[in-house]
Order: C-alpha cells, then structure tokens, then sequence
C-alpha cells in the first residue's frame, strides 16, 4: 500500500502532534519532517525539499473522517 510507512508513523506520532491540530503534517517514511499553518506550505516545501518522491501531508485533526463509496456511485461514475 503507497504510504503505509508514512500513515503508520501519522498513527504513532498523533498524541505528539495533538497539540498542533488544524496544522499540516510532512511525514516521510518514519520521520516527522515538518509543521505547517496551511496545506500550501507544507506541499510546497516537501516539493522543493524531495521533488517528486514519496511524502505524506495530512491535516492533523483528532479523528480522522471516513469516505464512504457505494457501488451505486461507481456505476453512476460509469454511465
């Protein structure tokens, strides 16, 4: 699964990250990299720290929302 190291590391670090909630979070493989006040910031600095490899930016939030799909909304995407 693309990102398992980095969401793994999201879940490990989150009573670390509480205090920062509404923030963005890089995380790459196991590391923390860094904190960022809008999504922007943080795309844009893990972009000229990595280019285009693999990184993690996610909202830190208490829980996280679930997405929920049906077949229904796949057929309709279909037709």
């Amino acid at each position: 699964m693309a990102l398992e190291t980095e969401l793994e590391t999201y879940r490990r670090e989150a009573v670390n990250l509480a205090g920062r909630e509404g923030k963005f979070v890089v995380i790459r493989g196991s590391e923390v990299e860094g904190i960022f006040d809008t999504y922007e910031d943080a795309l844009r600095w893990a972009y000229d720290k990595w280019g285009a490899t693999a990184f993690l930016v996610k909202k830190i939030q208490h829980a996280d929302q679930a997405l929920f799909f049906t077949r229904e909304l796949e057929f309709l995407c279909l037709t």
